[in-house]
């Protein structure tokens, strides 16, 4: 039987939300209704129907979201299949096929957005975001897992081997720049001068996720590049309403200073976003965010960085908050910090640097495992940073010393007057 004869087959509710959504995104424009089916109902049907099994299929439900010529609406159905495959990849077990489809419509989607053949679709800022930040966390899962290749079996590795273009680093850049593009970057101006509010939210929150991508693959410069357009420390800018995305890239933009060595404008970019969440922490930790656990750990290794940078560059002016909160999760570190312990900084680094990329196709027929070797290399120069950076902190310590010393000690040390 065929999918599109199954649709008798799926839940009346799950139908009903098909239709509605793609009523709000296409037809109606109610921005309430939107963030209500997006941000609500989604989540309350993917808990109720769909904990242990997939979203229908695209073919399953596409009567449920005709066009405005009778058929159905292929757009959106990008859209709704990529819905289908994030919720797939945070809940379900997924094979190698659900990975090369999800690439798939992932190009044909943002092929749909760039054509500017369809400028009805509506979407929210969050809901734009969080395509572009899991078609992100997609590529780096499929990095990582391309390069396991140990126990692989030879079909998948004959599978891998056609399908090379697959989430390619050069493609997956691309796009995101293609789409950082796709409208002017900037404020409420901006918005006013891009072809749709669609087109803005992509341009802009593709500028965030450009960054991160080039932050994985550890080109730094690029990292930071990425997002000339957009003043990141604007607290009412439209990437900053949406925290998670705020914390996203304040997070990856800071790394990627400090793994430039420009360690005060690392800290400077860590500091309004650590005094908020040391705030919210000592009133009651993170249970108001809908991503409270995410946030929690995204606190705690922006602190471990935050650590790494205040050592390398001594006084800065810290939050009281963030200090406070920086010696009781990291007291004996620090200190040990403070003295250019190298072990040291290499676990902090460890746990808080982002997981890196390996973008390069690995030679199937060989089993080893690579997925470590990027972020090891990263470590390897932000370690040779540290044993340079020793020298500079026993100088400072002799300056400390013989400016604490008053002349003539100094001179009766020389014998001299």
């Amino acid at each position: 039987m065929e999918e599109s004869s199954q649709d008798y087959l799926i839940n009346q509710q799950i139908k009903d939300f098909v239709f509605d959504l793609h009523d709000a995104a296409q037809r109606s424009h109610q921005a309430d209704d939107l963030k209500r089916l997006y941000g609500a109902e989604f989540k309350d049907l993917s808990d109720k129907y769909c904990d242990k099994a997939p979203w229908p299929s695209a073919p399953a439900i596409q009567s449920q979201c005709i066009g405005a010529d009778g058929q159905p609406d292929k757009y959106f159905l990008c859209v709704y299949k990529e819905l289908v495959y994030r919720h797939m990849f945070a809940q379900l077990k997924t094979t190698l096929d659900d990975k090369l489809c999800a690439w798939r419509n992932y190009c044909e989607l943002f092929e749909f957005v760039l054509a500017d053949n369809d400028e009805t679709m509506e979407l929210t800022g969050q809901w734009v975001f969080d395509v572009l930040h899991e078609f992100v966390y997609q590529f780096q899962s499929f990095c990582q897992f391309r390069c396991k290749n140990e126990g692989r079996s030879a079909e998948e590795r004959e599978v891998l081997s056609q399908n090379s273009e697959a989430w390619a680093a050069p493609t997956v850049l691309r796009y995101l720049a293609r789409l950082q593009a796709c409208a002017p970057a900037g404020g409420s101006s901006a918005k006013a001068r891009a072809r749709s509010p669609l087109h803005f939210y992509y341009a802009t929150f593709a500028s965030v996720c450009l960054s991160r991508a080039q932050c994985l693959l550890g080109d730094y410069e690029a990292s930071v590049s990425a997002l000339d357009g957009l003043d990141v420390l604007d607290e009412a800018s439209e990437v900053s309403r949406i925290f998670a995305c705020r914390v996203n890239m304040l997070y990856h933009l800071g790394y990627a200073l400090m793994m430039l060595r420009r360690y005060r404008d690392a800290l400077r970019t860590f500091d309004p976003v650590l005094a908020y969440l040391a705030r919210a922490a000592k009133q009651g930790g993170f249970k108001a965010f809908p991503d409270g656990n995410q946030i929690g750990k995204a606190y705690d290794r922006l602190l471990a960085l935050y650590a790494c940078c205040l050592a390398l560059a001594p006084g800065h002016t810290v939050d009281e908050g963030v200090r406070y909160a920086m010696q009781d999760k990291y007291k004996d570190k620090f200190r040990m910090l403070e003295r250019n312990d190298q072990p040291t900084f290499e676990a902090m680094l460890s746990y808080a640097s982002p997981k890196h990329i390996v973008p390069s196709v690995p030679d199937y027929s060989v089993p080893t495992n690579t997925t470590h070797e990027a972020y090891r290399q990263q470590l390897r120069l932000f370690g040779a940073e540290v044993a340079f950076h020793g020298r500079v902190a026993t100088l400072r310590s002799y300056l400390k010393l013989y400016s604490s010393i008053g002349i003539e000690k100094l001179a009766a040390f020389h014998d001299e007057p």
